[in-house]
């Protein structure tokens, strides 16, 4: 299973760090002027999308 999270863009560099500091991974930045892909340790996938980039 695949989950998008989306938030806005002026929070998500701060939640991304966060998520690698607590174990995650990154897994693809292929689309990273829009989103990017993580994993926690289990291989669990999340994409990271941000809305309203100035």
């Amino acid at each position: 299973m695949l989950v998008d999270v989306w938030m806005p863009h002026d929070q998500a560099e701060a939640r991304v760090a966060a998520a690698i500091a607590a174990g995650g991974r990154l897994v693809s930045d292929e689309h990273a002027s829009a989103w990017l892909t993580l994993a926690d340790a289990e291989d669990s996938e999340v994409d990271v999308a941000w809305m309203g980039r100035d």
